[in-house]
């Protein structure tokens, strides 16, 4: 008769998220807590460089993701139930900022020859 194999004593419990898992829960959590999603997306891109392509990835959805919250929060304002004592917690709101602003993207025309 077969038998069950002894599982070794792994240790379960929490892991760390990887950059662009906390740049998706940052978007995800921006809905109801501004202040945690700022802190979470200042983490995600804390120690990046621009020069590494992989790293350039984490940035652009960093961009991506700043823009989507922005929205949703320039978006809340219309609405009848938005309190923004309630929902900034009595501070000024602050939009997310981007690594790589629209402006400093460089665009290479090809030469017609």
């Amino acid at each position: 008769m077969p038998r069950k194999k002894q599982q070794s004593n792994l240790i379960r419990g929490y892991s760390t998220w990887s950059k662009k898992q906390l740049i998706r829960q940052a978007t995800n959590v921006a809905r109801w807590n501004p202040w945690l999603a700022h802190k979470w997306m200042e983490e995600a891109i804390d120690g990046l460089s621009i020069m590494d392509d992989l790293e350039f990835e984490i940035i652009e959805a960093h961009d991506k993701a700043a823009d989507k919250i922005n929205t949703w929060w320039r978006a809340l304002t219309r609405y009848r139930y938005y309190d923004p004592k309630t929902f900034w917690s009595e501070m000024p709101p602050k939009m997310i900022g981007k690594v790589v602003s629209d402006t400093e993207y460089d665009v290479i025309e090809t030469e017609k020859e």
